[in-house]
């Protein structure tokens, strides 16, 4: 059902970049060396490190049934009520996950400071809402 995933993790000069690549290959099996990190500056001249790695096939689908499985029943139920938030026009599904919860071994939601993900389906997917709906089964899934 997924084609690929791409996750983008901003890090601060104040956070551990070790530990966060770290607690990404302890809870989702992502291999350090897959990051590709660069460099950047801030808006306050700060710098930043951008992690970014892309997923295959398998691994994407590992991925969305790891988070999903982690997630707090409440946090799946406001997903699934604001799940039209959650695609845009290709039927990309996006999930923000919060980057300080993580590195303490909790998976939660959050648009602050997060970590982005998204899901890409296989095009013959797209059509229809299958991919959608499918996203929809694995959340409610028990």
């Amino acid at each position: 059902m997924i084609l690929s995933t791409t996750i983008h993790v901003v890090v601060h000069a104040t956070e551990d970049i070790a530990k966060i690549l770290s607690k990404m290959n302890e809870l989702f099996s992502i291999p350090k060396d897959k990051f590709l990190i660069s460099q950047a500056r801030g808006h306050w001249g700060n710098e930043i490190s951008l992690l970014k790695v892309d997923c295959d096939h398998k691994e994407s689908n590992d991925l969305l049934g790891r988070i999903i499985s982690l997630l707090r029943t409440n946090e799946k139920n406001y997903l699934l009520h604001s799940i039209s938030d959650s695609f845009d026009e290709k039927d990309n599904f996006y999930i923000r996950l919060d980057k300080q919860d993580m590195c303490n071994g909790i998976i939660s939601l959050s648009d602050h400071d997060s970590i982005r993900i998204r899901f890409k389906p296989i095009k013959e997917f797209n059509q229809n809402n299958k991919f959608r709906d499918h996203v929809i089964d694995l959340f409610t899934k028990k």
